[in-house]
């Protein structure tokens, strides 16, 4: 259809369709977001990356309850204590079964031990006689003595044993027996 001068009523028509296209197109194309009426975009948000774990705090501290005691013993004899240089100290619970000896024995530096539960005996170098210690007993090795401990009894015995040893050293050596066997 072409518009004419003649045709005042197809103008009319056609001038409302050019300004309703016009202003599809300004409405659709040409604005911008937030304008005429269109929704603005939602912001973009950019995620901050997420911390390190971190470690769950240590738990608290038990309070002092005091000094814990391991055990106490006598020792038979008096006792001399020296060393020729720094030592090693070192603390553990041995526990000797019925029947079972740790054989003969030295060590690089002195051994005292506490018999906390149970019975051993003791023979040295040089006191051939076996000596009893049961609980609450204390027993000493000096240095390098050679020495056998063996538990008699018929019940586990369990000792606290203290050494002051050379440093790297090994912390025993088996040796050939000092007395005789019994």
């Amino acid at each position: 259809m072409t518009l004419t001068a003649r045709s005042p009523r197809a103008a009319r028509v056609a001038a409302a369709l050019l300004g309703c296209g016009l202003l599809v197109a300004v409405l659709d194309g040409c604005a911008r977001p937030g304008q005429l009426g269109q929704a603005a975009p939602a912001p973009t948000v950019v995620a901050a990356p997420a911390p390190p774990p971190q470690a769950p705090p240590p738990p608290p501290r038990p309070e002092p309850v005091g000094p814990v005691e391991l055990g106490t013993g006598t020792v038979d004899s008096r006792i001399s204590i020296r060393t020729s240089g720094p030592s090693e100290y070192s603390v553990r619970t041995e526990v000797l079964e019925p029947g079972e000896s740790m054989g003969w024995q030295r060590h690089p530096g002195t051994e005292l031990a506490i018999v906390r539960s149970g019975a051993v005996t003791l023979v040295r170098e040089g006191a051939c006689t076996p000596a009893r210690f049961t609980t609450g007993d204390a027993l000493y090795v000096g240095d390098a003595v050679p020495h056998r401990l063996t538990n008699d009894g018929s019940a586990p015995a369990e000792l606290l044993v203290t050494e002051l040893l050379t440093p790297g050293e090994p912390q025993s050596t088996q040796v050939s027996p000092a007395c005789p066997s019994r």
